[in-house]
């Protein structure tokens, strides 16, 4: 299972560019909502009660203070309201934010042949089950070229000691001494190749 730490996030923002889009869809969701309801609040509802009171002069200069008045209250929450969806929105959006860097500063790891890492997310985190999966897939990667290793060590050995036994033997039959040397040079771009990764 995936080791989960139990530190404190310091930094909220590590991903500006996702974090920043999720933020804009999430206040502008709120601003729509409120806009429709300030909508159909006061130009449904004050529609239909300053028609019923337009030819009423001290009736209709009375509403309209209480619009204007009703229209400021309502000016604070709204801005409230948008500063606690900006604050929850960039702690929600760092619960993936957080894991997506911590995922491509291992895939850089890995892209050196550092296959020596891990996935590790906090506690709060989402996305642990693609941790688990991206651990497991480290996992598979390490064992194969850890086979590969041992493999080219082996290879190296065969190749060394048929080297020894064909310049021991001047009267080896040249294919046999020209395998052995196109050996000998599979195995060295192999073990090249393998040394490569770290596990």
């Amino acid at each position: 299972m995936n080791e989960q730490h139990n530190y404190k996030r310091k930094i909220f923002i590590v991903n500006k560019k996702y974090q920043f889009r999720y933020l804009f869809i999430i206040i502008s969701t709120m601003l729509i909502s409120v806009a429709s309801v300030y909508f159909t609040t006061f130009y449904v509802i004050w529609s239909k009660v300053i028609d019923e009171f337009f030819f009423v002069p001290e009736a209709s200069k009375k509403l309209a203070e209480i619009f204007v008045q009703t229209s400021q209250l309502l000016v604070i929450p709204i801005l409230l309201l948008a500063a606690i969806f900006t604050v929850a929105g960039i702690i929600l959006s760092h619960k993936v934010a957080g894991p997506i860097f911590r995922v491509e500063r291992v895939a850089q790891e890995l892209s050196k042949g550092n296959l020596d890492v891990k996935v590790k997310f906090r506690k709060g985190d989402e996305l642990h089950e693609l941790a688990d999966s991206l651990n497991a897939m480290i996992d598979g990667i390490k064992s194969i070229v850890r086979e590969d290793k041992d493999i080219t060590i082996k290879l190296m050995r065969i190749s060394d000691k048929l080297n020894e036994d064909v310049n021991k033997d001047k009267g080896l039959k040249k294919d046999v001494k020209d395998a052995v040397e196109e050996l000998k040079i599979i195995v060295g771009k192999l073990k090249e190749s393998t040394d490569k990764f770290i596990i």
